[in-house]
């Protein structure tokens, strides 16, 4: 396994939970990107280079109340950032 951002996990699934309660919310490839993108840049990154690494790093995100606030917060700003300017080419 190569070192990975373990923060890109869990932001994806914060995503995924936060756009089930947002049908309006477009869900192209670019969108979803840059969701990502400005979510990640808002948290500070977490590495790893092992699939242990990975599972600690999940078990220690659920324990600390701060840090599952800190991503949900950084989710919902680049959710409503992207609604708001998306990016995708023109349908």
């Amino acid at each position: 396994m190569s070192v990975v951002n373990s923060m890109e996990n869990i932001v994806d699934t914060a995503l995924e939970e936060l756009l089930k309660e947002d049908p309006e919310c477009c869900r192209c490839e670019h969108c979803m990107d840059d969701m990502k993108c400005l979510a990640l840049n808002a948290l500070p990154p977490k590495y790893v280079s092992s699939e242990k690494g990975v599972l600690f790093s999940k078990i220690s995100s659920a324990m600390g109340q701060q840090r599952s606030i800190d991503i949900r917060v950084a989710c919902i700003n680049a959710l409503e950032f992207v609604k708001g300017h998306p990016h995708h080419p023109k349908m």
